[in-house]
């Protein structure tokens, strides 16, 4: 027969004094709180300016795209008509590869920066759950177009891209966005 094990005080779970059930209500839900506004915050768009860092990188992309209009003669003039048609002559004589994003990319930007001029958009940080983009917002307004993107992922799939076309289709379907827009006469 084996003796029965005892239960002494010096084993048993300290008494915490002074914490009752309402203190600790009180810390569960304060704790619960927390992680729901941490778990929710994951959910939202973030929207920041360019870091030094972008800015740097954008230029870079931009000579990069300079740098291909220079083999054709050109250069960069911020005309949309004109540098609309440098970038195609790009894209119609598959100066890009299919796996060159970095390129794409930078196609992308000088693009953007055509379509921020004419539309007075500007570029910022976009952050989602997808993770972080470049984009073009229009001042304070939730109102965003990712041309870096737009650019890049036609090129990538080998798709027909006129710039031209998507140029003129974007400005019309993002007028059609902005305030006022219900004023100006359709095009």
């Amino acid at each position: 027969m084996r003796p029965q094990l005892s239960m002494s005080s010096a084993v048993s779970q300290p008494v915490l004094p002074g914490l009752s059930w309402v203190f600790l209500s009180f810390v569960f839900f304060v704790t619960a709180l927390t992680v729901e506004t941490a778990h929710s915050s994951d959910l939202d768009v973030q929207i920041r300016p360019l870091s030094s860092i972008d800015k740097q990188y954008m230029e870079q992309q931009r000579a990069a795209v300079e740098d291909l209009a220079n083999r054709l003669g050109r250069r960069l003039s911020g005309n949309p008509a004109r540098d609309l048609d440098t970038l195609q002559i790009i894209i119609d004589r598959r100066w890009i590869d299919q796996e060159d994003a970095k390129t794409q990319q930078a196609m992308g930007i000088v693009f953007g920066d055509l379509l921020a001029k004419e539309l007075s958009f500007d570029w910022v940080v976009y952050r989602d759950r997808a993770g972080r983009s470049r984009a073009l917002r229009y001042r304070d307004q939730e109102i965003y177009i990712f041309p870096i993107t737009m650019i890049s992922r036609r090129l990538a799939a080998k798709a027909e891209t006129h710039m031209q076309s998507l140029f003129d289709e974007q400005v019309r379907k993002q007028s059609q966005r902005l305030p006022g827009a219900r004023w100006m006469p359709s095009t």
